[in-house]
């Protein structure tokens, strides 16, 4: 068989969780299980494994832990590829994965992911010292290395970060402003526990894996209270996704089998990468790039997003959802799941790795026959890198593609500013015991350009909370490192 005439396929997926409060684990135990669930499921030795491809154990490893794990497995020689940490890396690593098997560089290659950030937290919680070989810096929990790059664009001044608003949960927030419209808290809070409610019913039906397996009203969601803070408004504790985790999956990828067992059939494969953050897009709820990667897997796949039959949308907070809706052109009342497995805030957020069991939840509900085609979104960084992914259990030859790029963005952004500007996105900060902290506001200038800037008064976060300034002029003053403002 000539390179060009191989056909990859998924032929094994494997997950799995370590839900034992009396267990503490290391992540390549976890890795190492997801990976025989896999290879078991597909029918292949683990010696036959030839590449191995992994997202990160974490935000702040820096070894390459895919060697160890080929050891653990025995596996043959071949690519070893640890990716960025990015909820958009495991289609990414999924796509790479194809490309090797369909030109003749590997027979079989494993596609893994998982962190243990619930065993850090059990290990902490008796005054232990958590497992750390093979890897010193596995965790979350993990001290920051000095030598880690900072996350700043290099192309300029990020006005998300000048507004303190550097955490995913506050950028995602802003990205929600806008998309709210400035309509009252409540009234959007309603909206999104009626989003996210279907979600927490489909974890519900994976009790083995999922963190929080158990269905919730849409009620529940929404309201803050004592046992659902808010994090960053609109979003409370149940709209966020939750990363300590004890997870870990694996998918198997080699050339398709000729209908000796069935396999999926990655039909088309995208990814896409912002050239900014939010505020550089001409509307920073409408990400250019995840539209290109949209459009492009459609394209080659032949298949539309209103041909597929179900979904797995990224959803580490609500807006991610709604953003992967939007360019997919579904409409809020579509039958069609939006989750293969619960998402992110239910069935569990592990690091950069969830995107492995989106994926194996979407493939064994085709291979189940509860649905003959699937779609899925990720989204990563700080809602700047996207990938998308459309499968199906048969079809023509499998299209791999590159990396679409968006047209450069045309917005400008202030690094300071003085005067009057008018808000276009903004957020409430809270913290656990605290309260409201911060309020961080993202406002158009009189000659367009936007700016990020910081409350003045530090008692304005907690007279703002509930409540927007979208479309409100404020006073803008320049300091030396970024722009504070007062309510006009």
């Amino acid at each position: 068989m000539n390179p060009s005439d191989v056909v990859p396929v998924i032929a094994g997926t494997g997950q799995v969780a370590n839900k034992e409060e009396d267990r503490i684990v290391h992540p390549m135990e976890l890795l190492e299980v997801a990976s025989r669930t896999a290879l078991d499921a597909a029918g292949i030795a683990p010696e036959d494994v030839q590449a191995i491809l992994s997202t990160p154990l974490s935000a702040l490893v820096r070894q390459d832990h895919t060697q160890v794990l080929a050891e653990r497995l025995g596996a043959g020689s071949g690519a070893r590829v640890v990716s960025r940490y990015s909820g958009a890396a495991p289609q990414a690593l999924l796509l790479r994965a194809c490309r090797l098997i369909a030109e003749g560089q590997a027979d079989v290659a494993l596609v893994v992911g998982g962190i243990a950030d619930a065993s850090i937290r059990r290990a902490r919680r008796r005054g232990l010292v958590p497992p750390a070989p093979p890897t010193s810096s596995w965790s979350q929990g993990s001290d920051r290395p000095a030598d880690l790059p900072d996350r700043s664009w290099a192309g300029g001044p990020q006005a998300e970060i000048a507004a303190g608003a550097g955490q995913p949960p506050a950028y995602f927030a802003l990205v929600q402003s806008v998309m709210g419209g400035g309509r009252p808290m409540a009234e959007q809070q309603a909206e999104l526990g009626a989003l996210m409610a279907p979600f927490t019913q489909v974890a519900a039906r994976r009790p083995e894996l999922a963190w929080f397996p158990a269905g919730r009203r849409a009620e529940e969601i929404a309201r803050a209270g004592a046992d659902n803070r808010l994090v960053a408004e609109p979003f409370t504790k149940r709209m966020c996704s939750f990363p300590t985790v004890d997870l870990a999956a694996a998918l198997v990828v080699t050339a398709d089998p000729g209908g000796r067992r069935p396999a999926i059939r990655p039909l088309a494969i995208t990814t896409s990468r912002e050239v900014g953050p939010p505020t550089t897009w001409p509307s920073m709820d409408r990400p250019p790039a995840l539209s290109v990667a949209v459009e492009e897997a459609a394209r080659l796949a032949g298949l539309g997003p209103a041909e597929v039959d179900a979904f797995d949308l990224y959803s580490c907070f609500p807006a991610a959802v709604l953003l992967g809706r939007q360019a997919l052109g579904v409409q809020p009342d579509d039958p069609r799941p939006l989750t293969a497995s619960g998402g992110l805030p239910y069935f569990g957020g592990p690091g950069a790795s969830y995107g492995l069991h989106g994926l194996a939840c979407l493939f064994e509900d085709m291979l189940a026959g509860r649905a003959e085609s699937g779609l899925s979104v990720g989204i990563g960084g700080f809602v700047t890198d996207f990938s998308v992914g459309i499968y199906g259990l048969d079809g023509g030859p499998v299209q791999l593609a590159g990396m679409p790029r968006p047209e450069a963005p045309g917005m400008a952004v202030a690094e300071r500013a003085e005067g009057r500007a008018v808000v276009e996105a903004m957020t409430v900060l809270h913290e656990r015991h605290a309260g409201a902290v911060a309020a961080p506001v993202i406002a158009r200038l009189p000659d367009g350009r936007r700016v990020g800037a910081r409350c003045a008064d530090p008692d304005l976060p907690a007279e703002l909370s509930g409540r927007s300034l979208i479309g409100r002029e404020v006073e803008l003053s320049a300091g030396p490192a970024w722009s504070e403002y007062r309510l006009t």
